[in-house]
This record gives structure tokens, sequence and C-alpha cells, in this order.
């Protein structure tokens, strides 16, 4: 069988909008996982990015956060970032996926794994023209958070103009790194530099109203609501 198209962001009226749709195999192994989760699919359309938690250790009693991560051939490339405390696990599920660690890149294919140790600065792309997915077991459950947060916001129209898809703006980046920064700290300026930046300019953003994470985005029925689910 081949792929389905699906993961399509919805209006209000729950038609689609025009926006990244994800070419999932229904037989491959991230299916398997989404199907198995108890959880939707969510998505990140400025991104190109799909994700669905597998587990959540605040719901379900797991043992650690997981997901499952698809990336488009345009996903956005996060920036490179160390986790201070934990170690972060990969596992290629569909395609071939890119891990860079320490400047290193390794390129896994279906069933190839790797585990980032704490203090090892990483990120991950799609270096290919077709979509790839990869199973995470991610260090806590901020990580998880701030990704429902950007793409939940993405989805009511907060980045772009006039309500279209787009991606943070400088703000929201800096009082998600703020957000995470016991535990992961984003290596593109000295932390001394950020930490100014979370006293002056996240200060004020925060007294306008601005905030890391919402809540509502770790709601299920929100992301039934805006992307188009599967039927597996």
């Amino acid at each position: 069988m081949g792929t389905i198209t699906t993961g399509r962001p919805l209006d209000e009226n729950g038609d689609f909008r025009d926006g990244p749709a994800l070419e999932l195999d229904p037989d491959g192994p991230a299916a398997e996982m989404l199907a198995d989760s108890p959880y939707p699919l969510a998505s990140g359309p400025a991104a190109d990015t799909w994700s669905a938690i597998t587990q959540l250790p605040e719901r379900d009693g797991s043992s650690e956060p997981a997901m499952v991560v698809w990336l488009g051939p345009d996903a956005t490339e996060l920036p490179p970032h160390v986790h201070r405390h934990d170690s972060e696990y990969f596992r290629a599920l569909t395609g071939e996926v890119t891990f860079v660690v320490d400047d290193e890149p390794h390129r896994l294919g279906r069933g190839e794994e790797i585990t980032v140790e704490p203090g090892q600065k990483h990120y991950f792309r799609n270096d290919t023209d077709e979509h790839v997915a990869f199973y995470a077991e991610v260090p806590w459950t901020k990580t998880i958070e701030t990704q429902m947060t950007t793409f939940g916001m993405d989805h009511e129209g907060k980045f772009g103009s006039d309500g279209s898809f787009g991606d943070p703006d400088a703000i929201q980046g800096l009082l998600l790194s703020e957000y995470i920064s016991d535990g992961t700290r984003i290596t593109a300026a000295p932390f001394a530099v950020q930490r100014l930046m979370w006293a002056t300019v996240g200060r004020v953003a925060k007294l306008m109203g601005r905030e890391a994470t919402d809540d509502k985005y770790m709601r299920d029925e929100f992301w039934e609501r805006h992307v188009e689910q599967p039927e597996l």
C-alpha cells in the first residue's frame, strides 16, 4: 500500500486550510506508533513538521516522555542546544534522518538509533526530498510543551501576517529559551547574554501578556479541531 495524505491544517469549520500535508506510510513503524498512541497528531504548518506524543508521565504514568516526529522536505531546523542533566534517545523510523551532534552529522536509516549525552550540542534535520520520521525519548515534558505551544500558536496565526502561518518571532524564542533553561540550553548565544535578554526584553514581554507556553495546546481536543487525523 502506498502513502496516505493526512495531517492537513483545519479551519474553524473543519475544512482544509492552505498548508502542508503529511505523506504517511500507513504500514510503517511511525504510523503504527501513531495508531497505538492515545494522543492525536499535531502539526506546525510553517515548520513543515508533525508530531504525536506516545508517552506523557503526567497523564499516563509512563516512565518518561516520548514522541514520534515527522519532518517534511522543507522542515525548519531547530537551533542547536544541549541538555544539561539527561540524555536523549532517537531512532529513525521512516527515510533517512540527519542528527547533528557536536557539529558531526549522523544520517540514520530505518531502525538505526543514536543517544545524545548531557552536554552534547545537537539538532536534527531532513536532508531529503521526502517525509522522514523518528522516535524520540526526550529529557523532560518541557520539550513537548514548548513544541506543542509553538505549533498551536502557529495554527492560531500568532506569528504570520494576517493570520497566516509563520515561524516564531524573536520574543517567543526568547521566552521559550528561558522556560527550558534549567535543563536545556540554546547554544546560539552566550548564556550570559541570554540571561540579560530574559531580564530585560523577556520581562517586558511578560508584562505585556506574552507567555512561553499555554496548557490549552496540550489538550487533545485542540489538535483534533485543528489537524486532520488519519484513519489507521
